[in-house]
């Protein structure tokens, strides 16, 4: 795009305020004191109105004008000795507005600024899938080389901020790579996560995000603890035909608790999963998790488009039922590398922390997005955020990926510095039955990673945050 040719800030401001936005050529052929004649900046606001309020013209570019123009030309555009171009504009509808600038007849670019409620100008938009198997969940189809530092590293790769590697009944491997990405101080993140099941059936899956323990060897090592507060729960849940439906239904309310006690996110996952040509989870006890409200985000967006089609249905049926919005992810379940990023959660918080995740998604300032469906993403969440995240997607994101891609250079050159692992070396080797109850204490790994390249990528960073917020 032309716009690509101009550096253009701030791309993000508050509504209700007047803002002075800045262009300045990036290369030599874009340098604005090279061209001729006088400068003019058109606008539409994000509501498609002028800013006395009046509608223009030209909507479809078929002739129908209604004898209005198509753009408000705006006062007080000016050039400096550097090439600066500035203009002001009364930012008071939230939303994408439009801006061109042209000399004469010649339109030379078109360009987005985005405004927002000021509250929420101190949230950034972090990237990340909270569902994802390493080589340490034994059925990953690629569990020769998917250690979950590497598979840490692919995710930045393409493009997300974050990750919880969630291997089955299994914590640790998430803590491993986790400190990997630590010693190298690297500005992408990955969350303490599993996906938990029970000891006796694989019936339930859930997803333990950012806990600072596991459930899962909660659910090994204290059988009785577990059957103490089970066995309470088990009174008040009322009958089913099968009795096992009943312990399906207290279960969920101790692993629900479990979670929240560890500190962690609970993640209904997969709610319409279908191995083996049948439902996984039982509809009456997906219907009873959802009305007695056991998670505190659903997985709209997992694995397979009939999944995504379908818990997007129910979302919206829920949502209806409920009379509010609820707060929902997008993830991959990824269990082989080429599944990875197809899914993704958009979340707007004010740091890349958990304490702040965790806010925005129970805010529900989070967009559940699949690109499973084609290129162009589908996407699940509050209006105002869907239409935040389409911008970013085009004007921030491209920007944004680059810097990932260099700082997933930096990190494989780092893991290549790493001494061997025979904690995963020994996992790999072992007959597949042996891994499914994989529980074991994290084997702490040293690596010596480039400090300085790691700084000048986040100092790249920091540089495109201020370009778009200023």
């Amino acid at each position: 795009m032309k716009e690509n040719l101009y550096c253009i800030s701030p791309r993000i401001v508050p509504t209700g305020k007047k803002a002075v936005i800045t262009v300045k050529g990036k290369f030599p052929h874009s340098d604005l004191r090279t061209f001729q004649g006088e400068f003019i900046v058109d606008s539409v606001r994000a509501d498609g109105l002028f800013t006395n309020d009046e509608v223009p013209g030209y909507t479809c570019g078929n002739q129908f004008d209604m004898g209005r123009p198509p753009f408000e030309e705006l006062e007080g555009v000016s050039v400096d000795e550097q090439g600066v171009l500035r203009f002001s504009y009364p930012f008071t509808q939230d939303g994408e507005n439009t801006f061109r600038v042209r000399i004469g007849d010649r339109v030379l670019f078109e360009f987005r600024v985005f405004s927002l409620p000021e509250q929420y100008l101190s949230l950034r938009p972090f990237r990340g899938d909270m569902h994802l198997h390493s080589g340490f969940s034994g059925c990953c189809h690629e569990k020769d080389f998917l250690s979950p530092e590497y598979y840490a590293i692919l995710n930045c790769s393409l493009g997300l901020d974050f990750i919880g590697i969630s291997d089955h009944k299994q914590h640790f491997p998430s803590l491993k790579a986790a400190d990997f990405i630590r010693q190298c101080g690297s500005s992408f993140v990955v969350y303490p996560s599993e996906e938990v099941h029970l000891p006796d059936l694989h019936t339930i899956h859930n997803l333990n995000f950012g806990g600072n323990k596991g459930i899962s060897w909660r659910l090994f090592k204290g059988k009785e603890e577990f059957d103490a507060i089970y066995k309470c729960y088990l009174e008040k849940v009322p009958s089913f035909k099968d009795h096992y439906m009943r312990h399906l239904a207290a279960s969920y309310h101790v692993i629900h608790d479990w979670v929240h006690e560890a500190g962690g996110v609970n993640i209904f996952c997969h709610p319409f999963w279908r191995p083996n040509s049948r439902l996984f989870l039982p509809s009456e006890i997906r219907e009873y998790v959802l009305e007695h409200h056991l998670y505190d985000c659903i997985e709209l967006f997992g694995a397979g488009r009939r999944n995504v089609d379908e818990s997007n249905a129910m979302y919206m049926d829920l949502c209806i039922r409920e009379g509010r919005l609820l707060p929902a992810v997008g993830n991959t379940d990824a269990h082989a590398s080429e599944s990875l990023a197809k899914n993704q959660t958009i979340v707007f918080a004010e740091k890349n922390t958990l304490p702040a995740l965790r806010d925005a998604l129970l805010a529900n300032r989070s967009v559940a997005v699949s690109f499973l469906a084609g290129d162009y993403p589908r996407t699940s969440g509050s209006l105002f955020w869907v239409s935040f995240y389409h911008f970013l997607r085009e004007n921030y994101y491209a920007k944004h990926d680059d810097l990932c891609r260099k700082e997933s250079d930096l990190l494989f050159k780092a893991l290549a510095t790493g001494e061997p692992d025979p904690q995963y070396e020994s996992f790999i080797h072992r007959p597949y039955a042996e891994k499914l109850d994989g529980v074991e204490e994290m084997k702490k790994l040293s690596f010596a990673p480039d400090k300085e390249a790691f700084a000048a990528v986040h100092k790249e960073q920091a540089e495109l945050e201020k370009e778009f917020w200023g």
